[in-house]
Order: structure tokens, then C-alpha cells, then sequence
């Protein structure tokens, strides 16, 4: 009995080449059309590859969302958002904007969980990290009673 490969994103049966492809590149299976909308949403490789990896565990995450009033890397609408911060702002960036946009989701009570760069760059610190933002996602879906301060991940929990 042959198995009929699916993208990870959308679920739709793929081809044994496609799937090869996507495999090589991404490392998970995905449709051409998916695989084109990830290239074209600007996300760093280390935010698609945290994406997938918790899209993978099932988790319903948004890449790339916008909540009307900034957009986050990574989002479970409305009840959790995760930043990647990275060196990749421009020199003229002010920690301004930043900083407002982050006092805004607490305003709204999202925890936002900003992840550094650093933790997404060899496999095992990248594994821990998606371990940690597993361990906080299913206590923000199981609708557990937390304070967005106790689901942090700390950068020294990553190494």
C-alpha cells in the first residue's frame, strides 16, 4: 500500500517529488503553493523553520500575523505571540517602537515570548526551544490559569 504524502500546512495530498523537494529545503513536506507563501512572507529562515517545527506539533500558529496594530513573527491569535530578536535590525532602528509594540500585547493580555536569534542556530538549542514553546503552548491552549510572567522562556533555559 503506498502512502500518500500531505502538506504539513494545508493538509492536500503532494507528489512523492514535490514532497522530496520540499524535504531537502525545508525539512518537512509542503505543497508548491506553501512553499511559495513561505518564501514570500519575509520570514527569516530561522523563524520558518521554528514555524514549521511547531506547526508540525500540531500547534495552530500564524507566521508572519498582523493584530492591527504590529506584526509579530509567530502568533496563536489573540493568546500568544513569539518574537525572534535578532541582529538583523538596520543601524538608524530605535528601541522605541519595539518597546511600545511590547507593552501593547500585555495590554491585551497576550504574553509575548521574545526568543533570541542565537537559540534558533544549532540543533540542539533549537530543539530545546521548541521543547520549551511546546511546554508553554499547551498550558496557554489547555486554558490553564498562569500569569503571561511564568511562561517566559528565558534565554538561559535555551542553552
Amino acid at each position: 500500500m503506498k502512502t500518500i504524502m500531505r502538506c504539513l500546512e494545508c493538509r492536500l495530498p503532494i507528489s512523492w517529488g514535490v514532497h522530496e523537494f520540499s524535504q531537502s529545503i525545508y525539512g518537512h513536506s509542503l505543497c508548491m503553493r506553501d512553499q511559495f507563501l513561505l518564501e514570500e512572507s519575509g520570514a527569516s529562515a530561522h523563524i520558518i523553520d521554528l514555524y514549521l517545527a511547531l506547526k508540525q506539533r500540531n500547534f495552530p500558529f500564524v507566521l508572519e500575523y498582523f493584530d492591527g496594530y504590529k506584526q509579530v513573527d509567530l502568533a496563536l491569535p489573540g493568546k500568544l505571540y513569539i518574537e525572534i530578536n535578532g541582529s538583523y535590525y538596520p543601524e538608524r532602528f530605535s528601541v522605541m517602537p519595539d518597546l511600545t509594540s511590547y507593552i501593547y500585547s500585555p495590554e491585551k493580555n497576550i504574553p509575548t515570548i521574545i526568543i533570541p536569534d542565537s537559540s534558533l542556530e544549532n540543533k540542539r538549542s533549537f530543539f530545546r526551544t521548541v521543547e520549551e514553546l511546546s511546554k508553554a503552548c499547551r498550558v496557554i491552549l489547555g486554558n490553564y490559569s498562569m500569569s503571561p510572567s511564568t511562561l517566559a522562556v528565558q534565554h538561559v533555559q535555551l542553552q
